[in-house]
């Protein structure tokens, strides 16, 4: 396949809707302080405690809030373009079917379910984090491990999306998953991935020896921290896509400004979240002590990190027929 950042397909749809112990994140039942329908509980915080599931940040309302927060810098920094797979004039026309693969709180698809309200939209997370009133009657939720698959038939929606789900998919678990996300799809329709950077090669060397502590410790989950720019290579491997595969990139702030320290704060809070200063095996207090070097840092630096998006078109089959002439 090959990578293309054709800007035609750049949408103009804009939004208008205003190194110590990293086994710590592994839980077991004689060290956590509570484990009751499959979660578990820690330092005030909930955790998933399911089989096969590694995600490593919390499912509880401070999460929610800042998964909101995250979502918000995200459509700021795309300039209001939350989608780039060229589908604005069918999705407003009406009749098409949505599927948002890690909705979350349910950002993205409460902005496209207002936007084009003709459509069908639908959401899977395995945390229940929309709450009802505020679906509207076009917009659907579904609770699911999507590790588990996903609970549709083949060919069922004609765009599939999924963003920033880099921390809750191990790095052998990634090819399934796109190839789920592709089976779902119709043929003709579109897939698209976004997920950011990590590391960044301008943060300074306090920022940086955070993010080597994070990397690590995810690592030792399975997961690849820096796997965002590379997650193209997935399509790469599916025969039921079309060879071209269409990019799109954009950067994110650490500091300088508004939108800058407010994404500062939301990274912080991540790394506090999955309880990085236990792993480090240092207080959380020195950890903080770190980020109020690291917050100068970003602004010296000017530090950002980069998002990318990956979509391609599914191939529209072919009649096949047992018939030979």
């Amino acid at each position: 396949m090959n990578q293309s950042t054709n800007q035609s397909h750049r949408p103009q749809f804009q939004t208008k809707r205003p190194i110590s112990n990293y086994e710590a994140l592994n839980p077991t039942r004689e060290d956590d302080d509570s484990i009751m329908d499959g979660f578990h509980y820690k330092s005030g915080r909930r955790y998933h405690f399911l089989d096969g599931v590694k995600y490593p940040l919390p499912c509880d309302t401070d999460e929610t809030y800042r998964l909101k927060i995250n979502y918000s810098i995200s459509r700021y920094c795309w300039q209001g373009n939350i989608f780039y797979s060229p589908l604005e004039n069918e999705l407003a026309k009406g009749g098409m079917r949505v599927l948002d693969v890690g909705c979350g709180p349910g950002g993205w698809l409460l902005d496209m379910a207002t936007e084009f309200p003709n459509s069908t939209f639908v959401g899977v997370d395995i945390s229940s984090m929309i709450p009802k009133d505020q679906q509207p009657s076009n917009l659907g939720f579904l609770q699911c491990n999507i590790h588990n698959g996903l609970p549709f038939p083949d060919d069922t929606f004609d765009f599939v999306f999924m963003s920033h789900m880099f921390t809750s998919i191990t790095e052998d678990q990634w090819q399934d998953v796109v190839d789920d996300l592709v089976r779902v799809a119709k043929p003709g329709g579109w897939i698209e991935l976004m997920e950011g950077d990590y590391m960044n090669s301008t943060a300074g060397p306090v920022t940086r020896e955070i993010q080597t502590q994070l990397t690590i410790l995810m690592r030792s989950r399975g997961i690849n921290m820096n796997i965002g720019p590379t997650v193209y290579k997935y399509f790469e491997n599916i025969e039921d896509l079309e060879d071209e595969i269409f990019t799109g990139q954009t950067t994110t702030p650490l500091g300088n400004g508004t939108v800058g320290e407010l994404a500062f704060k939301n990274y912080k809070a991540s790394h506090f979240a999955v309880r990085l200063h236990e792993c480090m095996g240092i207080s959380k207090q020195e950890l903080e002590n770190m980020f109020k070097i690291s917050q100068k840092e970003v602004d010296d630096c000017n530090t950002v990190l980069n998002i990318h998006r990956f979509y391609a078109q599914k191939k529209i089959s072919s009649v096949k027929s047992d018939d030979s002439w």
